[in-house]
Protein backbone atom coordinates (compact mmCIF):
# COMPACT_ATOMS: atom_id res chain seq x y z
CA UNK A 1 0.00 0.00 0.00
CA UNK A 2 1.07 3.55 -0.71
CA UNK A 3 0.26 7.18 0.52
CA UNK A 4 1.39 9.53 -2.23
CA UNK A 5 1.74 12.81 -0.82
CA UNK A 6 2.63 16.24 -2.26
CA UNK A 7 3.72 18.10 0.79
CA UNK A 8 7.14 17.10 3.03
CA UNK A 9 5.41 15.82 5.73
CA UNK A 10 2.08 14.38 6.44
CA UNK A 11 -0.93 15.94 8.19
CA UNK A 12 0.40 19.78 7.03
CA UNK A 13 -3.66 20.72 7.81
CA UNK A 14 -4.19 18.56 10.90
CA UNK A 15 -0.69 20.73 12.31
CA UNK A 16 -2.36 24.03 12.08
CA UNK A 17 -5.94 23.48 12.90
CA UNK A 18 -6.77 24.99 15.91
CA UNK A 19 -4.20 26.94 16.18
CA UNK A 20 -1.90 24.20 16.30
CA UNK A 21 -3.93 22.54 19.03
CA UNK A 22 -6.31 20.29 16.86
CA UNK A 23 -9.36 20.07 17.59
CA UNK A 24 -10.32 16.61 16.93
CA UNK A 25 -13.58 15.80 17.13
CA UNK A 26 -16.73 16.97 18.73
CA UNK A 27 -18.49 15.36 21.91
CA UNK A 28 -21.99 14.44 21.86
CA UNK A 29 -23.97 11.07 19.95
CA UNK A 30 -23.51 10.73 16.49
CA UNK A 31 -26.62 11.94 15.65
CA UNK A 32 -26.37 14.56 17.52
CA UNK A 33 -22.89 15.53 15.23
CA UNK A 34 -24.96 14.45 12.08
CA UNK A 35 -27.66 17.67 13.13
CA UNK A 36 -24.83 19.94 12.74
CA UNK A 37 -24.63 19.48 8.70
CA UNK A 38 -27.20 20.26 6.07
CA UNK A 39 -29.53 17.48 5.66
CA UNK A 40 -28.07 16.31 2.40
CA UNK A 41 -24.72 15.52 4.12
CA UNK A 42 -25.98 14.45 7.62
CA UNK A 43 -28.22 11.56 5.37
CA UNK A 44 -24.27 11.01 3.28
CA UNK A 45 -22.39 11.01 6.69
CA UNK A 46 -24.76 8.78 9.03
CA UNK A 47 -23.22 5.48 7.72
CA UNK A 48 -19.86 6.39 7.96
CA UNK A 49 -20.01 8.10 11.13
CA UNK A 50 -21.69 4.95 13.23
CA UNK A 51 -19.02 2.76 11.24
CA UNK A 52 -16.31 5.09 12.85
CA UNK A 53 -17.61 7.33 15.41
CA UNK A 54 -16.18 10.24 17.56
CA UNK A 55 -15.74 7.91 20.66
CA UNK A 56 -13.36 5.60 18.23
CA UNK A 57 -11.37 8.72 17.29
CA UNK A 58 -10.99 9.75 21.04
CA UNK A 59 -10.66 5.96 21.69
CA UNK A 60 -7.76 5.63 19.44
CA UNK A 61 -5.66 8.86 20.41
CA UNK A 62 -6.09 7.30 23.76
CA UNK A 63 -5.07 4.08 23.20
CA UNK A 64 -1.97 5.34 21.98
CA UNK A 65 -1.10 7.89 25.05
CA UNK A 66 -2.99 11.22 24.33
CA UNK A 67 -5.15 11.87 26.73
CA UNK A 68 -8.15 13.57 25.14
CA UNK A 69 -10.33 16.72 27.31
CA UNK A 70 -14.21 18.04 26.17
CA UNK A 71 -14.30 21.54 26.83
CA UNK A 72 -17.64 23.02 27.78
CA UNK A 73 -18.54 24.26 23.98
CA UNK A 74 -18.42 20.24 23.03
CA UNK A 75 -15.11 20.35 20.99
CA UNK A 76 -12.61 17.97 22.21
CA UNK A 77 -9.08 18.55 21.98
CA UNK A 78 -5.60 16.45 23.02
CA UNK A 79 -5.03 17.27 26.90
CA UNK A 80 -2.62 19.34 26.17
CA UNK A 81 -3.17 20.75 23.48
CA UNK A 82 -0.26 19.77 21.33
CA UNK A 83 -1.55 18.73 17.40
CA UNK A 84 1.96 17.13 16.95
CA UNK A 85 1.10 14.53 19.17
CA UNK A 86 -1.85 13.92 17.11
CA UNK A 87 0.04 13.36 13.92
CA UNK A 88 2.31 11.10 16.15
CA UNK A 89 0.07 8.86 16.39
CA UNK A 90 -1.29 9.12 12.79
CA UNK A 91 2.46 8.23 11.81
CA UNK A 92 2.93 5.64 14.07
CA UNK A 93 -0.56 3.27 12.28
CA UNK A 94 0.81 4.19 8.92
CA UNK A 95 4.28 2.78 10.16
CA UNK A 96 2.68 -0.49 12.14
CA UNK A 97 0.89 -1.20 8.95
CA UNK A 98 4.47 -0.82 6.81
CA UNK A 99 2.58 1.47 4.93
CA UNK A 100 5.20 3.15 2.13
CA UNK A 101 5.00 6.83 1.90
CA UNK A 102 5.93 8.85 -1.29
CA UNK A 103 6.86 12.49 0.32
CA UNK A 104 7.48 15.81 -2.33
CA UNK A 105 5.46 13.74 -5.34
CA UNK A 106 3.07 15.58 -7.43
CA UNK A 107 0.08 14.13 -8.77
CA UNK A 108 -0.98 15.13 -12.28
CA UNK A 109 -4.41 12.45 -12.89
CA UNK A 110 -5.91 9.29 -12.16
CA UNK A 111 -5.63 7.20 -14.92
CA UNK A 112 -8.92 4.93 -15.56
CA UNK A 113 -9.73 2.69 -18.88
CA UNK A 114 -12.82 0.89 -19.34
CA UNK A 115 -14.32 2.49 -16.33
CA UNK A 116 -11.98 1.41 -14.21
CA UNK A 117 -8.80 3.18 -11.88
CA UNK A 118 -5.70 1.84 -13.81
CA UNK A 119 -3.63 4.17 -12.21
CA UNK A 120 -2.10 7.48 -10.78
CA UNK A 121 -0.51 9.84 -12.96
CA UNK A 122 2.60 11.74 -11.30
CA UNK A 123 5.41 13.80 -12.79
CA UNK A 124 7.26 10.98 -12.95
CA UNK A 125 4.83 8.74 -14.73
CA UNK A 126 2.33 6.13 -14.52
CA UNK A 127 2.08 3.96 -10.64
CA UNK A 128 0.52 1.47 -11.47
CA UNK A 129 -2.86 1.04 -8.89
CA UNK A 130 -6.84 -0.41 -9.62
CA UNK A 131 -7.71 0.98 -5.87
CA UNK A 132 -6.99 5.08 -5.23
CA UNK A 133 -8.18 6.55 -2.20
CA UNK A 134 -8.77 10.36 -3.25
CA UNK A 135 -8.57 12.33 0.29
CA UNK A 136 -6.69 15.28 -1.16
CA UNK A 137 -8.61 17.95 1.23
CA UNK A 138 -10.42 20.66 -0.77
CA UNK A 139 -8.96 24.47 -1.78
CA UNK A 140 -8.85 26.18 1.71
CA UNK A 141 -5.37 27.11 2.64
CA UNK A 142 -3.15 26.56 -0.33
CA UNK A 143 -0.09 27.07 1.03
CA UNK A 144 -0.76 23.50 3.01
CA UNK A 145 -1.18 21.95 -0.34
CA UNK A 146 -4.82 21.92 -0.71
CA UNK A 147 -5.26 23.50 -3.78
CA UNK A 148 -8.13 22.05 -5.58
CA UNK A 149 -6.25 18.89 -7.30
CA UNK A 150 -9.08 16.26 -6.37
CA UNK A 151 -11.79 17.95 -7.68
CA UNK A 152 -10.00 18.58 -11.19
CA UNK A 153 -9.12 14.77 -11.02
CA UNK A 154 -12.47 13.63 -10.48
CA UNK A 155 -13.74 15.80 -12.97
CA UNK A 156 -11.69 14.74 -15.56
CA UNK A 157 -12.93 11.09 -14.63
CA UNK A 158 -16.86 11.88 -14.93
CA UNK A 159 -17.25 13.01 -11.74
CA UNK A 160 -19.88 16.02 -11.15
CA UNK A 161 -18.53 18.87 -9.21
CA UNK A 162 -20.75 21.21 -6.83
CA UNK A 163 -19.68 24.49 -7.41
CA UNK A 164 -17.00 25.56 -4.55
CA UNK A 165 -17.50 28.56 -1.94
CA UNK A 166 -16.21 29.64 0.97
CA UNK A 167 -17.15 27.80 4.25
CA UNK A 168 -15.81 28.60 7.70
CA UNK A 169 -13.80 32.04 6.21
CA UNK A 170 -13.63 35.83 7.03
CA UNK A 171 -16.11 37.61 5.30
CA UNK A 172 -14.83 41.02 3.67
CA UNK A 173 -17.26 43.90 4.10
CA UNK A 174 -17.94 47.09 2.32
CA UNK A 175 -17.30 49.85 3.62
CA UNK A 176 -14.24 48.28 4.86
CA UNK A 177 -13.32 47.97 8.62
CA UNK A 178 -11.63 50.88 9.63
CA UNK A 179 -8.30 50.24 10.56
CA UNK A 180 -8.43 51.54 13.96
CA UNK A 181 -11.15 48.55 14.93
CA UNK A 182 -8.65 46.12 14.01
CA UNK A 183 -8.04 43.38 16.91
CA UNK A 184 -11.82 44.58 18.62
CA UNK A 185 -13.58 41.81 19.32
CA UNK A 186 -17.25 41.78 20.10
CA UNK A 187 -18.47 39.20 22.76
CA UNK A 188 -21.96 37.13 22.83
CA UNK A 189 -23.56 38.82 19.88
CA UNK A 190 -25.58 37.84 17.31
CA UNK A 191 -24.11 38.14 13.24
CA UNK A 192 -26.48 37.59 11.10
CA UNK A 193 -26.93 37.58 6.91
CA UNK A 194 -29.75 39.53 5.49
CA UNK A 195 -30.99 39.79 2.20
CA UNK A 196 -33.92 41.76 0.67
CA UNK A 197 -35.04 41.92 4.43
CA UNK A 198 -34.82 38.23 4.70
CA UNK A 199 -32.43 36.77 7.29
CA UNK A 200 -30.35 33.92 5.88
CA UNK A 201 -28.23 32.89 8.37
CA UNK A 202 -26.95 33.76 12.10
CA UNK A 203 -24.69 32.90 14.44
CA UNK A 204 -24.49 33.94 18.04
CA UNK A 205 -20.70 33.95 19.87
CA UNK A 206 -17.82 36.40 18.64
CA UNK A 207 -16.94 38.69 16.24
CA UNK A 208 -13.42 39.98 15.32
CA UNK A 209 -12.74 43.32 13.54
CA UNK A 210 -9.57 42.11 11.55
CA UNK A 211 -7.05 43.20 8.10
CA UNK A 212 -9.81 40.62 6.07
CA UNK A 213 -12.86 42.14 7.68
CA UNK A 214 -14.98 40.23 9.80
CA UNK A 215 -13.64 36.75 11.24
CA UNK A 216 -14.21 34.92 14.43
CA UNK A 217 -16.92 32.26 15.03
CA UNK A 218 -19.97 34.26 14.08
CA UNK A 219 -18.35 35.15 10.97
CA UNK A 220 -16.79 32.05 9.87
CA UNK A 221 -20.08 30.20 10.72
CA UNK A 222 -22.30 32.58 8.39
CA UNK A 223 -20.16 33.26 5.55
CA UNK A 224 -21.07 29.91 3.80
CA UNK A 225 -24.52 31.09 2.90
CA UNK A 226 -23.32 34.99 2.71
CA UNK A 227 -21.20 33.61 -0.02
CA UNK A 228 -23.87 31.89 -1.61
CA UNK A 229 -26.55 34.51 -1.66
CA UNK A 230 -23.90 37.06 -2.96
CA UNK A 231 -23.45 35.67 -5.97
CA UNK A 232 -27.52 36.93 -7.01
CA UNK A 233 -27.54 40.14 -4.99
CA UNK A 234 -26.21 42.18 -2.22
CA UNK A 235 -26.34 41.07 1.35
CA UNK A 236 -25.91 42.75 4.33
CA UNK A 237 -23.93 41.38 7.54
CA UNK A 238 -25.70 42.97 10.49
CA UNK A 239 -25.44 42.41 14.44
CA UNK A 240 -26.70 42.08 17.64
CA UNK A 241 -25.24 43.28 20.18
CA UNK A 242 -27.33 41.98 23.17
CA UNK A 243 -29.68 39.45 21.38
CA UNK A 244 -30.39 37.64 24.39
CA UNK A 245 -32.02 41.18 25.20
CA UNK A 246 -34.90 42.90 24.12
CA UNK A 247 -35.08 46.15 22.78
CA UNK A 248 -37.30 47.93 25.51
CA UNK A 249 -34.81 45.83 28.60
CA UNK A 250 -32.08 47.20 26.84
CA UNK A 251 -33.65 50.89 26.42
CA UNK A 252 -34.64 50.89 30.46
CA UNK A 253 -30.93 49.49 31.20
CA UNK A 254 -29.33 52.05 29.31
CA UNK A 255 -31.65 54.99 30.66
CA UNK A 256 -30.65 53.52 33.94
CA UNK A 257 -26.89 54.33 33.10
CA UNK A 258 -27.25 57.43 31.94
CA UNK A 259 -29.65 58.86 34.90
CA UNK A 260 -27.17 57.04 37.79
CA UNK A 261 -24.08 59.26 35.58
CA UNK A 262 -25.83 62.10 34.79
CA UNK A 263 -23.24 64.45 34.18
CA UNK A 264 -21.43 62.07 32.39
CA UNK A 265 -20.79 62.15 28.18
CA UNK A 266 -22.68 59.66 26.84
CA UNK A 267 -19.48 58.46 24.61
CA UNK A 268 -18.30 57.74 28.38
CA UNK A 269 -21.53 55.86 29.42
CA UNK A 270 -21.24 53.49 26.14
CA UNK A 271 -17.55 51.66 27.21
CA UNK A 272 -19.65 49.65 29.90
CA UNK A 273 -21.84 48.04 26.64
CA UNK A 274 -19.03 48.61 23.88
CA UNK A 275 -15.23 48.14 23.37
CA UNK A 276 -14.14 52.16 23.76
CA UNK A 277 -12.24 52.09 20.26
CA UNK A 278 -15.61 52.16 17.90
CA UNK A 279 -17.84 54.12 20.44
CA UNK A 280 -17.02 57.53 18.86
CA UNK A 281 -17.82 56.47 15.44
CA UNK A 282 -20.96 53.80 16.54
CA UNK A 283 -22.41 57.23 18.06
CA UNK A 284 -21.30 59.70 14.44
CA UNK A 285 -23.67 57.01 12.90
CA UNK A 286 -26.44 57.14 14.79
CA UNK A 287 -26.13 61.66 15.04
CA UNK A 288 -25.38 61.51 18.79
CA UNK A 289 -22.33 63.57 19.31
CA UNK A 290 -20.35 61.65 21.90
CA UNK A 291 -19.53 64.72 24.43
CA UNK A 292 -23.66 64.72 25.14
CA UNK A 293 -23.81 64.81 29.01
CA UNK A 294 -26.74 62.49 30.64
CA UNK A 295 -28.93 65.02 31.45
CA UNK A 296 -29.21 66.12 28.17
CA UNK A 297 -29.56 63.44 25.83
CA UNK A 298 -33.14 62.96 24.94
CA UNK A 299 -35.48 60.00 24.75
CA UNK A 300 -35.15 59.76 21.38
CA UNK A 301 -31.25 59.56 20.77
CA UNK A 302 -31.43 57.27 23.61
CA UNK A 303 -33.51 54.88 21.33
CA UNK A 304 -31.88 55.86 18.75
CA UNK A 305 -28.61 54.12 19.85
CA UNK A 306 -30.55 51.04 21.42
CA UNK A 307 -31.73 50.12 17.60
CA UNK A 308 -28.32 50.36 16.78
CA UNK A 309 -26.69 48.18 19.39
CA UNK A 310 -29.51 45.82 18.72
CA UNK A 311 -29.33 46.12 14.48
CA UNK A 312 -25.81 47.39 13.55
CA UNK A 313 -25.17 46.92 10.29
CA UNK A 314 -21.56 46.31 9.53
CA UNK A 315 -21.71 46.82 5.79
CA UNK A 316 -22.28 44.59 2.85
CA UNK A 317 -20.19 41.32 1.60
CA UNK A 318 -17.90 42.43 -1.01
CA UNK A 319 -15.73 38.85 -0.85
CA UNK A 320 -15.95 36.03 1.29
CA UNK A 321 -12.10 34.01 -0.08
CA UNK A 322 -12.40 30.58 -0.48
CA UNK A 323 -8.63 30.55 0.20
CA UNK A 324 -9.14 32.13 3.73
CA UNK A 325 -11.67 29.28 4.42
CA UNK A 326 -11.43 26.62 7.28
CA UNK A 327 -13.54 24.00 4.59
CA UNK A 328 -14.26 24.38 1.15
CA UNK A 329 -17.94 23.65 0.31
CA UNK A 330 -19.10 22.12 -2.70
CA UNK A 331 -17.00 19.36 -4.08
CA UNK A 332 -17.57 15.91 -5.84
CA UNK A 333 -21.37 15.57 -5.68
CA UNK A 334 -22.85 12.94 -3.30
CA UNK A 335 -24.84 11.20 -5.37
CA UNK A 336 -22.39 9.83 -7.38
CA UNK A 337 -20.53 8.16 -4.30
CA UNK A 338 -22.06 4.97 -2.25
CA UNK A 339 -22.09 6.31 1.49
CA UNK A 340 -21.64 2.81 2.97
CA UNK A 341 -18.61 2.14 1.49
CA UNK A 342 -17.24 5.36 -0.29
CA UNK A 343 -17.16 3.51 -3.58
CA UNK A 344 -17.27 6.02 -7.20
CA UNK A 345 -20.69 5.22 -8.50
CA UNK A 346 -18.75 6.63 -11.20
CA UNK A 347 -14.95 5.28 -11.58
CA UNK A 348 -14.97 1.47 -10.44
CA UNK A 349 -11.89 1.52 -7.84
CA UNK A 350 -12.08 5.48 -6.58
CA UNK A 351 -12.76 5.96 -3.24
CA UNK A 352 -13.33 9.81 -2.52
CA UNK A 353 -13.39 10.34 0.99
CA UNK A 354 -13.17 14.10 3.42
CA UNK A 355 -13.67 17.32 2.11
CA UNK A 356 -13.40 16.53 -1.24
CA UNK A 357 -17.05 15.86 -1.17
CA UNK A 358 -19.88 18.06 -1.30
CA UNK A 359 -19.82 18.25 2.92
CA UNK A 360 -19.20 21.13 5.29
CA UNK A 361 -19.85 21.33 8.86
CA UNK A 362 -19.80 24.02 11.42
CA UNK A 363 -16.56 25.23 13.57
CA UNK A 364 -16.01 22.53 16.10
CA UNK A 365 -14.23 19.30 15.30
CA UNK A 366 -17.02 18.39 12.65
CA UNK A 367 -15.29 18.39 9.75
CA UNK A 368 -12.34 16.80 11.01
CA UNK A 369 -14.95 13.76 11.83
CA UNK A 370 -16.37 14.16 9.34
CA UNK A 371 -12.77 13.50 7.19
CA UNK A 372 -11.82 10.73 9.43
CA UNK A 373 -15.05 8.57 9.44
CA UNK A 374 -15.25 8.90 5.41
CA UNK A 375 -11.45 7.98 5.29
CA UNK A 376 -11.65 5.47 7.39
CA UNK A 377 -14.85 3.42 5.57
CA UNK A 378 -13.00 4.65 2.59
CA UNK A 379 -9.62 2.97 3.16
CA UNK A 380 -11.47 -0.05 4.41
CA UNK A 381 -13.37 -0.67 1.51
CA UNK A 382 -10.54 -0.24 -0.76
CA UNK A 383 -8.28 -2.90 1.07
CA UNK A 384 -11.46 -5.33 1.36
CA UNK A 385 -12.04 -4.74 -2.45
CA UNK A 386 -8.52 -5.47 -3.26
CA UNK A 387 -8.47 -8.85 -1.37
CA UNK A 388 -11.70 -10.15 -2.89
CA UNK A 389 -10.23 -9.06 -6.21
CA UNK A 390 -7.05 -10.78 -5.58
CA UNK A 391 -9.17 -14.21 -4.51
CA UNK A 392 -10.97 -14.13 -7.67
CA UNK A 393 -7.78 -14.59 -9.21
CA UNK A 394 -6.26 -16.75 -7.50
CA UNK A 395 -9.11 -19.13 -6.15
Amino acid sequence: MLLIERNGRTGTKILISGGGKCNITHAGTVDDLLRAFAPAESRFLKPSMHRFSNDDVVKLMNDKGISTEIRENGRVFPLYGIAKDVMRVFNGLLENERIRIRLHTRVNGIQVADGAVTGVICEEGVIPATRVVLATGGSSYPKTGTTGDGYRWAASVGHTIVPLRAALAPIQVHPAIPRAWQGIALRGCRLAAVQNGKRLAAWDGDVLFSHEGLSGPCALEISRAAALAHEKAPVAIVADLFPDREFDHLDQTLGRMVQEHRQRVIGTVLDALLPNRIVEMFLEAVHVDPQTRGHVLTREARRAIVRRLKEWPLGQVAHVPIERGEVTAGGIALNEVDPRTMRSRVVAGLYPCGEVLDIAGPIGGYNLQAAFSTGYVAGESAALDQKDELRTKNP
